[in-house]
Order: C-alpha cells, then structure tokens, then sequence
C-alpha cells in the first residue's frame, strides 16, 4: 500500500496552495502556486484528471508562473509528465519573471495571452467580412502585463498595451506598439506606439516620474529633473498635435498642472 506524501497533502490544504482556475476567451488560465517546490507542483499537476484539461479544439490553455523562477528541468517534465502526456494544448507559458520568460523564449514557446479574435465573438465567417473591416480587424493588439517589478537588463517588446504592477528600474526597457502604464515608479527606457505601424494615439502613465526620456511613436522626449514639476508625481504624457505633453494627477485637456515636455 503507498502511503500519500502527507506533507504535500497538508499545503494542499491551505488556499495559497490552489491552482486557481480562469475562464479566458480563448480557454483556461491556470495560475499556479508559487510557494510549493517544483516537485510539489508537478505532483499537484499530474493529479488533476486529463478530462479537466480537455477543451473545443480551438480553444486551449495558459500556464502562468507568476513570480516563480522556473529550472529547465520543471519546464521539461511539465513538458513530459503534463502537457504530452494528457495531449494539453498549452497556447502561452506567462511569468512575471524575467528569468523564467527568458527561459520559455529560448525554448520557443509563447509567453504572451492569446489576443480576443473578434471574428470567432462575433460568430461571423471571414467571408462575410467586407474588404474595409478585414483591414480595419487585421491587427488586435494584445495586452502584456508585467506581475512585479522590471530590474536593470530586462526587456518587454509587444504589439499591444503593456501594464506593468510594480516599478520599472533603471536599465530595463519596454517597446509597445500600444500604451505603456507603470504601477510604480517609472526609472527606465519606455517607447509607446513604436512599432510599425508607428501609432501616436498612445500615452504612458506612471505613478511616480523618474526618468530622464520617453518615447511616444518617433518623438523623444527629454525631462530635466531639476526644472520639470512633474518629477516624482504621478503622471500622464500624450502626443497632442505631434507635441508632447505631461499632465499630474488629473488628466483632462483642461487640467491646469500642464506642461509641455521638450520634443525631438
């Protein structure tokens, strides 16, 4: 008779140990639990039935790390044990860990959410689609959000939106083709609405101003610490007739703490 890891069994039992499951437009979202060691985890995945995996074909699952730093050795025997194994159709492996999101990227697989399919909400046939809609569908952007902080050395490149909860140190850089908000303090290099096609309908928002430059679609835009009223605040920055502006604390055109930063 195997006697159960009765340890194991104990964590199981308290909430911060649950796998919590989400009901996604593309499928399910599995959000793992980062205190549990690998093997844990791994024995806590290979006992949930492979029918609780099973979705429609166009549908499938996202695996999210969260914080966790992942080993090569997790991913290959999730890899083995979990997805091959019970045939899981897994459409992105998301962390919030640069460690971890470099790692799913050497191995090639996707670290972004499945955008929503419009086309598949609407239930309407690519046929049924005018010429001008198909142009107007063709790109949907996705949203790429950051769990914790991005320290030195770390880089973000989207098409979409990124929204990071936590600071944005110096030395580390997002590339959006959207808009970028940072929860916490805004240190490093960002550049909304940069990737082709070049977007200026973009902004940044940041709880706390700290950087020297921003970039929104090809202005760059410089901020002096020592003469910008706006260092350390919370701020919006958008491009208005090509001009690049900072607003604090209330965002409306017609906020009277303005100012316009100097563009190039």
């Amino acid at each position: 008779m195997r006697i159960p890891n009765l340890n194991l069994l104990k964590k199981l039992r308290k909430p911060e140990t649950h796998i919590r499951l989400e009901r996604m437009h593309y499928g399910i979202k599995f959000t793992l639990p980062e205190n549990l060691s690998e093997d844990e985890l791994l024995k806590l995945l290979v006992r949930i039935p492979a029918n609780a995996y099973r979705l429609p074909d166009e549908q499938g699952i996202t695996l999210d790390f969260s914080g966790r730093e992942c080993s090569r050795r997790l991913i290959l025997h999730m890899l083995n044990s979990i997805v091959w194994e019970k045939n899981i159709r897994v459409l992105a492996w998301l962390s919030g860990n640069p460690e971890s999101e470099k790692l799913f990227r050497s191995a090639g697989l996707s670290t972004s959410e499945p955008p929503l399919n419009i086309s598949a909400q609407e239930n309407t046939k690519p046929a049924d689609i005018l010429p001008s809609e198909k142009t107007e569908r063709k790109r949907i952007p996705s949203v790429k959000i950051v769990y914790g902080s991005m320290r030195s050395g770390h880089k973000v490149e989207t098409d979409g939106d990124v929204l990071v909860w936590g600071h944005l140190n110096p030395g580390a850089e997002i590339t959006a083709g959207g808009s970028i908000i940072v929860a916490g303090r805004l240190s490093g290099v960002v550049h909304a609405g940069g990737l082709m096609p070049v977007r200026e309908d973009v902004f940044v928002w940041a709880g706390c101003f700290e950087t020297p430059q921003v970039r929104i679609a090809n202005k760059l835009c410089f901020a002096d610490p020592k003469s910008t009223a706006s260092w350390r605040k919370s701020v919006l920055i958008t491009l208005e007739e090509g001009t690049p502006v900072i607003r604090e604390n209330k965002f409306l055109p017609s906020a009277r703490q303005s100012a316009t930063l100097t563009g190039g």
